[in-house]
């Protein structure tokens, strides 16, 4: 006599023959990362570091005569050295804060000492 109970799981195609659910078969075939952090730790390597560069002293004027004329609203785009080198971000100014040496964006807030160039973009 023929097990019904065994052409029912062959006859559903969620099933396998043995009568395991198939999502689940599939799992045992995922990649498996046996150097777990190694790639990370490559990608880290090829990244190449940009030295800081230090501000002239006229430089420093010109960036502190630019911070002074700056208000809140203003579209600026700065560049500024971040962990890796130098970025350029625009973004409309939140605030400047010379007490604590920050210049707010909406959405970052950059170091003073960071500063490479602001320009204004437009005015609020």
């Amino acid at each position: 006599m023929a097990d019904p109970e065994g052409r029912r799981r062959a006859a559903d195609p969620n099933l396998t023959a043995n009568g395991a659910v198939r999502a689940n078969r599939a799992a045992q075939f995922m990649p498996f990362a046996a150097l777990t952090g190694y790639y990370e730790l490559v990608r880290k390597q090829e990244i190449t570091v940009e030295q800081k560069r230090e501000l002239t002293e006229e430089k420093a004027l010109e960036l502190s005569q630019k911070l002074e004329g700056l208000k809140r609203g203003d579209l600026v785009r700065v560049t500024y050295y971040d962990t890796y080198g130098y970025r350029s971000r625009t973004g409309i100014l939140d605030e400047a804060l010379p007490a604590f040496k920050l210049l707010k964006l909406r959405d970052i807030a950059i170091n003073f000492d960071d500063i490479q160039d602001i320009e204004l973009r437009g005015r609020a």
